[in-house]
């Protein structure tokens, strides 16, 4: 094996400690040896006794191999609080045949177990089981049984479902995208609710509470978010119009950074996102909450540009009039000072 070779696998199975092994020994003119790179990751993850963000670093390198042997290390740590969300994404990165309900079905064991599971990681699960087809059928069994909440699903993993699942998805979720006129009854019934008085009685902890779950994850507000979608920071948000109508219609102006992406990979998995970047070799997606995800372009199977964002219609309709009130009242604070 030439040295292009050696090193090129080590960019591929590494992580730093292996990385900085192989350049010890190129600066002494050897060829670095990797041999037993591939089981020493194994036995990092599996390892207890080494530091957490070391078995991280394990754990996603092998995730980014597509190691089949996740399958059998998955369900302790997903156990381990420490790396439950990176056990749980982790999963996507395999095909595991498993028979429904069988000890082996490791998507049904978290929908089985999906109550005891904090927000954010309720939404990497239903994330990572819109992700591939069998894994996504199990979670539109649990959402039409009533194990997930419909209002636990975003409408980019809906349209994810609808992808990976087809037409028997909509059987049960129904219609994904409100015609005009339900976008305008909407628009009528939060604007008679949010009257000047209602929204002097906004409780504005309670409201960035509600924001953190449904919209923190892909906003920017006062330096904290995620940035799938636009900084709200600057935006006309004392405008109760600007923000209804931006809320009810996401689509309605939409420019082509935030357009959802829908990319299906050669091994069968499908991921939702916004385009970063492009060049003649790789795809860049950035992911609601994870680190962009950079695609050879050589693994691509399909590639849909979507003519919606990944902001869900109807987003106000799964909460009650209070949550609708405290939320708008935070949105049109000017300062994070208000909420001390």
């Amino acid at each position: 094996m030439n040295l292009f070779s050696q090193i090129s696998k080590v960019l591929i199975y590494g992580r730093n400690y292996i990385i900085y092994r192989c350049i010890s020994s190129l600066l002494k003119g050897e060829i670095p040896d990797i041999s037993g790179v591939k089981t020493g990751i194994l036995a990092n993850l599996k390892d207890k006794n080494e530091s957490v963000e070391k078995r991280r670093e394990a754990l996603n390198s092998l995730a980014n191999q597509r190691r089949q042997e996740l399958e059998g290390v998955l369900p302790e740590l997903i156990d381990e609080p420490e790396l439950r969300i990176d056990a749980i994404r982790a999963l996507s990165s395999i095909q595991i045949d498993a028979s429904w309900r069988s000890e082996r079905d490791l998507a049904w064991k978290l929908i089985e177990r999906y109550n005891e599971f904090s927000s954010m990681e309720k939404l990497e699960i239903v994330q990572t089981l819109a992700s591939r087809s069998s894994y996504g059928w199990r979670l539109t069994r649990a959402i039409r049984d009533g194990m997930v909440p419909k209002r636990d699903v975003p409408a980019y993993v809906a349209r994810q479902l609808h992808r990976v699942v087809g037409s028997g998805f909509l059987e049960t979720w129904g219609q994904i995208s409100k015609v005009s006129n339900e976008k305008i009854a909407s628009y009528e019934k939060y604007s008679d609710l949010l009257s000047a008085d209602a929204l002097n009685s906004a409780n504005i902890q309670a409201g960035k509470t509600t924001y953190d779950g449904l919209c923190g994850a892909c906003h920017v507000m006062y330096g904290e978010g995620g940035k799938i979608g636009p900084d709200l920071t600057g935006s006309n948000r004392t405008n109760i119009e600007y923000l209804l109508n931006n809320i009810v219609d996401p689509n309605s102006d939409l420019q082509d950074d935030y357009r959802m992406v829908l990319v299906t990979t050669r091994d069968g998995r499908t991921y939702a996102g916004n385009i970063i970047s492009e060049s003649d070799r790789t795809l860049t997606l950035r992911i609601v909450g994870q680190d962009q995800v950079i695609i050879s372009k050589s693994d691509i199977q399909s590639k849909e540009v979507q003519t919606v964002s990944m902001m869900p219609e109807g987003m106000l309709d799964f909460l009650t009039d209070r949550e609708v009130i405290d939320l708008i009242g935070f949105l049109q604070t000017n300062s994070d000072a208000a909420l001390d």
